[in-house]
């Protein structure tokens, strides 16, 4: 069996610097929900043989932060630049066919409308638009990707992000339990040398602990198990390295029948 997992960016800036879209960046909003949905996909999919990105910013913020939940070495990302460039339906399905069969589960990060519409030409049935975050996983009874075709996909699922306020509420009660640790641990250890638990030492703690929570919490796991269904959750080849994943053939801001990319 072969699996593709679908993810559109997150939420990203309108404009870029200069007005570029290429380099349009992740919102607060963007990372918040990269970090959730990474989580998602970690527990009710678990973790690709390879992850393949458009270059553009906002979609390479977006598959590192599933990498890094996922485990995910550098040596398993590639770029490749036609996902930037607003691929038709069969013109995404060549990119599938030409993959390596060692790997069986393979997730693009990139931009609709080219995502919406690949799912729809390879899935029966498929009339969704994929959200800002969104993950579609289809799965083909092919041995080899090269005898993937359309309309033969069976879903496998399709996950959005929670609302903004369910978002919010999960990344506080994470950072809360995660600085409660913090704290925890680094009273054990100032005891041991003697230091009294007066109110000074206590703020200064509480402060520490906070900021330490927030720095590692690109680290931790969401905890979105326990609000998936506020999420509405419906279950059912790499050249030269560079910085980060591999780059693949092109120029990584050539655009393409001028489609827009979102």
């Amino acid at each position: 069996m072969k699996r593709i997992v679908l993810v559109r960016h997150a939420t990203a800036v309108d404009v870029g610097p200069k007005g570029s879209d290429f380099h349009r960046r992740l919102k607060k909003r963007g990372r918040r929900e990269s970090a959730i949905m990474a989580d998602r996909v970690a527990t009710t999919l678990g973790k690709p043989d390879l992850v393949i990105t458009s270059p553009a910013d906002r979609a390479l913020e977006t598959a590192r932060a599933f990498a890094g939940r996922l485990g995910i070495t550098t040596e398993a990302m590639i770029v490749r630049e036609q996902l930037y460039g607003g691929l038709l339906p069969d013109e995404f399905l060549r990119i599938v066919v030409e993959l390596d069969d060692a790997h069986d589960t393979v997730m693009i990060v990139g931009h609709d409308p080219s995502f919406t519409e690949f799912a729809g030409y390879m899935l029966p049935d498929f009339k969704e638009s994929i959200p800002k975050a969104g993950v579609v996983a289809m799965d083909f009874d092919r041995s080899s990707w090269a005898e993937v075709t359309p309309g033969e996909g069976v879903l496998a699922a399709f996950e959005k992000p929670p609302a903004t306020e369910v978002q919010k509420r999960i990344e506080g009660d994470l950072l809360d339990r995660l600085s409660a640790e913090i704290r925890t641990a680094v009273f054990a250890a100032v005891k041991s040398f003697g230091v009294p638990e007066n109110s000074d030492v206590v703020k200064s703690v509480a402060r520490a602990s906070a900021r330490v929570a927030k720095a590692v919490r690109p680290f931790a796991a969401s905890g979105t198990e326990r609000v998936a269904d506020a999420g509405n959750l419906t279950r059912k080849n790499a050249k030269k390295v560079v910085k980060g994943p591999h780059r693949v053939e092109g120029k990584a801001h050539k655009q393409r029948r001028g489609r827009s990319r979102a």
